[in-house]
């Protein structure tokens, strides 16, 4: 695995990287790059490292539109280069390139490099690459060597694919494994926002009676995040639930949705509540819901929006 050095960007000159990156530029305007000439686009890899954020983003712009011929190189960059401004730089541009290939290097970088920005870029590529990534993505939130970090970036990654890896998410709300189903109740949340899935949202009320009580608390706010009237009951009832988790989820997502049916199950719960634990929370709900709804247009507190 790579350093995390810096060491002064590359060994190029700014008039070297100026001077490249405008011939480059010229070729692939009149459509004549030389895609197979490797020291070419060994040389636009190390142009990443350049000190000048514009000057690194015109590089990767350029190998992202030279595309997978330019991958390997990419990979190889990803995986060695001491200077972390390149190895970041080059998972940025996998999202631009989006190379299945790359996939375990990418996967790699996400759970091995030491630089936090660089496995964060990798995530993104990941979840650029959609469907095809949630198999690795799910490995990682199933392997006990990984950190909660690298989890929460394979969590991120997966919500971010959502609809688009809807077959291979599914069959995971039956894994052992409560970071898995949270997970994949968040992806739920997207599918249903962007395609009105009614399987997903049968999964997603079926994770309201999951036996974690972490799955129970995301599947409240995937269905706070939906921002529709109809599952307005749903949240209501959310106030009820034994779990302090379940009802705050519930209260604030009650008040974002900013629907005038969420404001009498709010104040039963505070009053039900007195000074309990969830005090503060509902009652910043109850008052910036009632807000909401006093400054709102009358479309806002009709639909809900």
């Amino acid at each position: 695995m790579a350093g995390t050095g810096q060491a002064g960007g590359t060994a190029f000159s700014a008039e070297d990287n100026d001077m490249l990156l405008a011939a480059v530029s010229a070729q692939l305007a009149a459509g004549v790059f030389p895609d197979q000439d490797g020291t070419i686009l060994a040389r636009l890899v190390e142009g990443l490292g350049d000190q000048r954020g514009l000057v690194r983003f015109g590089f990767a712009e350029r190998l992202a539109a030279i595309g997978l011929p330019a991958a390997p190189f990419l990979r190889h960059a990803l995986r060695d280069h001491e200077n972390v401004a390149v190895r970041r730089a080059a998972a940025k541009t996998f999202t631009l390139i989006k190379d299945s290939k790359s996939m375990a290097t990418l996967g790699e970088a996400l759970t091995e490099d030491p630089d936090p920005v660089v496995q964060g870029s990798a995530a993104g590529a990941l979840a650029e690459l959609g469907g095809g990534a949630v198999p690795l993505l799910l490995g990682i939130l199933e392997d006990p060597q990984y950190t909660a970090f690298c989890k929460g970036l394979a969590a991120w990654a997966l919500a971010s694919i959502g609809a688009r890896g809807a077959e291979q998410l599914r069959p995971a709300m039956e894994s052992l494994l409560v970071d898995v189903r949270c997970a994949v109740v968040g992806a739920l949340g997207d599918q249903i926002q962007n395609s009105d899935d009614q399987e997903a949202l049968t999964l997603l009320h079926q994770a309201l009676k999951d036996p974690s009580e972490e799955v129970q608390a995301e599947a409240v706010t995937a269905f706070g995040k939906l921002q529709h009237p109809r599952f307005i009951p749903v949240l209501a009832a959310s106030l009820e639930s034994p779990s302090l988790e379940v009802r705050k989820n519930g209260a604030l997502a009650l008040m974002k949705c900013r629907n005038g049916a969420g404001l009498p199950p709010l104040e039963r719960a505070q009053r039900r509540e007195g000074d309990g634990p969830l005090a503060a929370v509902l009652a910043l709900a109850t008052t910036q819901l009632r807000r909401s709804l006093e400054t709102g247009s009358e479309d806002d507190i009709r639909t809900g929006s």
